[in-house]
C-alpha cells in the first residue's frame, strides 16, 4: 500500500503526485490554500517517501495501477489529478487506463516525448552503486561518505542530493531509494505517452515553467501536446523553474483553483 496523507473535508478530491526523487512532503505547504476548495490526497509514489520499493517495475503503467489500488482502498470514485514531472507521466497513464475516474487533470512541467529506451544492462553499474548506497546508508557516519558513493548517480543534481540526507541518532541516511531512480531512468521516463494523450477525454491543464529559467518542456513538446490534445489549456508561469509549486506557490495554487472552477486562466 502506498503511503499517503488525506485531508478529507467532503469537498471534491484533488490527488497530487510528486516528481522523481521527491515525496508527498513537497506539496504540504499548499494544503492550507488548496483545502479551501478540495479534499487533498497526497501520495508517495512507489519507491519514494515512505512508500517502499515494489519489485523492479517502475513504469508509468505500474505507478498508475498503484494509485488505482489506493483509491479503491479509500473508496474514491472521482478525482482531479495533479502530477508534477514523473507524477505527470503517472497521471496521463492513469487517465488512459481509468478515464472514468478523472474529472480534470493538471500536469506540472512534464516532458512528453519518448526517448530511446536503454537496457537494464546499460545501467548495471549505476544499479550496483545504488544498491550499495541503500545497504550502507543506515551506517554512514557523515554526509561526505554518502555523497562519495552516490555522486556517480547524481552528478547532475548535486545540490538536490544535499536535501535528501537526514540525521538520525548521530548517523546519516538517504530519504529515498537510489535504485528506484535508476530503474525509473530506463523504464518510466521512456514510456510512450502519445496514446495516453490521444485518448484524453477530460479537461487537461498543462502548467509550464519558464523556458528561460528551466523547463522540462521544449517548443516541440508543446506542439506535440497541442496536436494530440487540441482542447488542452497551456499556462506558463513567468520566472518559474521546474518545481513551479515550490518557486511560485501562490501563482500555482491560483491557477489550479481557477481551472477547478472553470474560470478563465
Amino acid at each position: 500500500m502506498l503511503n499517503y496523507r488525506f485531508l478529507n473535508n467532503g469537498k471534491p478530491v484533488l490527488v497530487m503526485l510528486h516528481g522523481l526523487l521527491s515525496s508527498l512532503d513537497t506539496f504540504i505547504p499548499l494544503i492550507p490554500t488548496l483545502s479551501e476548495h478540495f479534499s487533498v490526497l497526497l501520495v508517495d509514489q512507489r519507491g519514494h517517501g515512505a512508500s517502499k520499493p515494489e519489485g523492479h517495475d517502475y513504469t508509468a503503467d505500474a505507478m498508475a495501477r498503484d494509485l488505482k489500488g489506493l483509491l479503491d482502498h479509500l473508496g474514491i470514485k472521482k478525482i482531479t489529478l495533479l502530477g508534477h514531472s514523473m507524477g505527470g507521466r503517472t497521471s496521463l497513464m492513469f487517465g488512459k487506463l481509468y478515464p472514468e475516474m478523472v474529472e480534470k487533470m493538471i500536469i506540472e512541467d512534464m516532458g512528453i516525448h519518448q526517448r530511446q529506451p536503454r537496457s537494464p544492462e546499460h545501467d548495471q553499474e549505476k544499479t550496483e552503486i545504488a544498491k550499495k548506497a541503500e545497504v550502507e546508508s543506515l551506517l554512514f557516519d557523515n554526509k561526505d561518505d554518502i555523497f562519495t558513493i552516490i555522486s556517480p548517480l547524481y552528478s547532475y543534481a548535486a545540490d538536490l542530493m544535499k536535501t535528501k540526507v537526514v540525521e538520525r541518532d548521530g548517523k546519516y541516511e538517504l530519504k529515498f531509494w537510489p535504485h528506484v531512480s535508476v530503474l525509473y531512468g530506463y523504464q518510466g521516463n521512456y514510456s510512450d505517452l502519445t496514446s495516453a494523450l490521444t485518448q484524453t477525454i477530460f479537461p487537461v491543464l498543462f502548467i509550464n515553467a519558464d523556458p528561460a529559467v528551466g523547463s522540462a518542456l521544449t517548443p516541440t513538446c508543446i506542439e506535440h501536446i497541442k496536436t494530440h490534445i487540441p482542447r488542452a489549456q497551456m499556462y506558463e508561469i513567468p520566472k518559474s523553474w521546474h518545481n513551479i509549486h515550490k518557486t511560485h506557490p501562490k501563482e500555482f495554487c491560483e491557477v489550479v483553483i481557477k481551472f477547478h472552477k472553470g474560470e478563465k486562466i
